[in-house]
Parts: structure tokens; sequence; C-alpha cells
């Protein structure tokens, strides 16, 4: 089963679409397009680019496909199962938390982000976890972070950072948590191919501390030298 992105550009006939009842008697009635590496019983999510850039939606392939035009291959109609979301998913908001670039057609999601991203788009979020694949070079040419072993370490932090010991849960009502990042006492940067992160080599720091780690570019301050500066 592969996962993939039912595209449209149009924002507007995508609107119409729906205000009409989603009416797919005919190839031009539907605005979404597949991949033509479709395939029967595959899963695909529904995503309006333009104005939108949002997940909107989510499906499955009922039927077997043929080398076409839109998402007609070869049958008078498509099989499909669709669904619909409350309310849009953001796709910056699947991209920050899977490293899978915002879709700008129709397109099959690599195998190494098709489970994260379907779990991002539909709502589920991350499965927390304490070691995973990270490094793989994204099409942003940026080094995906598991979000599984990302939320591993948050939780396991409890809203404090490891370095000047602050608990950020308790500052602003909870709003202080969204100083804390997750740090990579190992960079990823330093290897040129994807390794697996354990979550006991990552540490959460809060931003300041994490702009001291790395104020020398060329070499990152560990923990324990931060935190004897800090006096901790």
């Amino acid at each position: 089963m592969q996962t993939l992105i039912s595209y449209t550009s149009d924002s507007d006939a995508y609107l119409d679409w729906i205000s009409l009842g989603r009416p797919n008697q005919r190839p031009r009635d539907v605005p979404f397009c597949m991949p033509n590496e479709t395939r029967k019983g595959d899963r695909y999510l529904l995503f309006v680019g333009g104005v939108d850039n949002a997940f909107v939606g989510w499906g499955k392939v009922w039927s077997d496909w043929k080398p076409g035009r839109g998402q007609w291959r070869g049958h008078d109609r498509v099989e499909c199962e669709d669904h619909f979301f409350r309310e849009p998913r953001p796709g910056s908001d699947v991209e920050a938390l899977t490293g899978f670039r915002v879709p700008r057609r129709d397109v099959v999601v690599p195998d190494e982000f098709a489970a994260e991203v379907w779990r991002a788009a539909t709502g589920k979020g991350p499965k927390p976890t304490d070691r995973a694949v990270e490094g793989i070079l994204a099409e942003s040419r940026s080094r995906n972070r598991h979000p599984g072993l990302r939320l591993a370490a948050l939780q396991r932090a409890k809203g404090r950072c490891e370095c000047c010991g602050i608990n950020y849960q308790r500052r602003a009502d909870g709003l202080g948590l969204k100083c804390l990042v997750v740090h990579h006492k190992k960079q990823l940067k330093d290897t040129d191919q994807p390794r697996e992160t354990r979550l006991s080599e990552l540490a959460v720091v809060c931003a300041n501390c994490h702009m001291m780690i790395h104020a020398n570019s060329a070499k990152a301050l560990s923990i324990s030298q931060l935190r004897a500066r800090l006096g901790k």
C-alpha cells in the first residue's frame, strides 16, 4: 500500500465542487488529480494548494488505474472513498512535524515519510519512541528529525530546560513550553549518512541556552560545559 497526495491547485474549483455536493460522474467534475503510480488499495491525502496549502481529507482507492488524465485511468468512474476533515490541516504544520515538503503536485509520498505524514495530516500526531533513523536528506536539503523521537524527549523533560533548570511549563500558563527545543548532542550535520538516534542522545533546552550552546558555530558546547558556565 502506497501513500499518495491527491492534489489540486485550484481552490475555487475545490470550493465549487464541495458546494455542488462533490459530483464525480465525469472527469472534469473532480478537481483533484492522482499520480500515475496509483494502485488499487492505496490510501491518499487530499491536498489543496494555492492560497489554502492545506490537507482537507483522505481516502482509499478501490479500483485499478491506467495512465491517463486527471483521476480517470481508463474507467467510466474512479472508485474512491473520500473523507473530509472538520478542519483543514495546514501543510506547513505537517512539514514542520515530519520534514516532508509541502506538495506542489500529485505525488507518491516516499516510504521514509509515509507513516508520519499520514499521522500528522490526519491529526493523530507522532508516536513517542526511544530511537529512530534521522538525517535523511529531504527535498529542502535539510536533514529530517523524527517527530516521535522529539515528542518522547519533550515528554521526558516535563517542561524543564536541561541546562538552566528553569521549568517553562510554569511560565505564562504553559506558554513557556514554546521556548523549549530538542538539541542533538551528536550533531546530524557532522555525518553525511542517516543514522540511528537514541533518546539518550537528545537534550531538551530553552532557546536561550540553545543559542549559547551554538555560540561558536565551529564547535558546540556540551550540556555539561554550559551548565558549568551557568554555575549549575
